[in-house]
């Protein structure tokens, strides 16, 4: 058996935006563990970009860090989310993330969670630890983009695709 930290063969997705794609596909069917969500990709917050940005009814931010097999990267990533949102996710390939999970004192460590994709579905592997964000004006930005981009009056839900950037 491979070891965790080697590179995997991906035979579901070809590219990271395929994988990104897939994962806001699934994240609008609403049958997530977080509900209805409001999605942005490519979130540009001046030190990072976040492949995913989740809002719950909750009114809860959600982070995805999305890799084809560099998982340690996207753990780091995640991490780095986590100083504006409540819960932080690296999403692997379903075949990466099933090996990835072994190493699970890391996402421990840092309080991340791991998610596998399929072509059909999401699961999470290792829970996120819900933390509180460090940068509230951080938070803020997030939830100002997200109430820019989609309008209350029309119900709640909905993704924009567009890169944005951080003001």
């Amino acid at each position: 058996m491979q070891s965790a930290s080697k590179k995997q063969k991906n035979t579901v997705f070809r590219s990271e935006s395929q994988l990104v794609r897939r994962l806001v596909g699934i994240l609008e069917t609403n049958a997530t563990p977080w509900g209805r969500v409001q999605t942005l990709t490519e979130w540009d917050y001046r030190t990072g970009v976040t492949d995913v940005l989740a809002r719950n009814r909750r009114n809860e931010l959600i982070a995805f860090e999305a890799k084809l097999t560099d998982w340690r990267r996207a753990c780091q990533q995640a991490y780095r989310n986590t100083t504006f949102a409540v819960r932080a996710y690296v999403v692997l390939p379903e075949a990466v993330a099933n090996r990835v999970q072994a190493c699970g004192e890391l996402f421990a460590r840092y309080g991340v969670g791991l998610c596998a994709l399929s072509s059909r579905e999401l699961s999470v592997l290792i829970e996120a630890r819900p933390t509180q964000p460090l940068m509230e004006w951080l938070t803020t930005h997030a939830h100002s983009t997200f109430d820019r981009m989609f309008d209350v009056r029309t119900g709640f839900g909905g993704r924009r695709r567009a890169r944005l950037r951080a003001a």
